[in-house]
């Protein structure tokens, strides 16, 4: 478990790296059965939300990586959720919000208010 927030930290430090030039392609749409209310559904729903579902928004950001990686790792229902996070990992700026946008545009989710985060510069500290 300790392992899965460290990498759910490191997602997290690394989600609002900016690339102007060069950014990667979002991954191809995942095969992950996403009715809208399926239980991975609502972990998209959640990861969406985690700033404020995990009162990050309410500390410092300094701590929001930490916080809502403890967060996600004692939240999320499914192993598919965990290997949407682990998929989008390494992708970098735009890239990770577009990725983290269509995910959430596929289970029904009209918005997803972490993609936005991500795409605001400086909005989540640096590695």
């Amino acid at each position: 478990m300790k392992s899965l927030r460290v990498l759910l930290g490191l997602l997290l430090l690394t989600a609002g790296c900016q690339q102007t030039a060069g950014d990667q392609p979002a991954p191809q749409a995942s095969v992950v059965a996403a009715a809208p209310g399926s239980d991975y559904a609502k972990d998209i729903d959640d990861l969406c939300d985690s700033v404020t579902r995990s009162g990050a928004g309410q500390l410092d950001v300094s701590a929001h990586a930490l916080t809502i990686a403890n967060w996600l790792a004692a939240t999320l229902r499914t192993p598919d959720s965990r290997k949407f996070l682990i998929k989008i990992q390494p992708l970098l700026g735009v890239a990770k919000a577009d990725a983290l946008d269509a995910e959430a545009r596929r289970v029904g989710l009209a918005s997803c208010a972490l993609a936005a985060q991500w795409r605001v510069p400086g909005a989540v500290p640096q590695p």
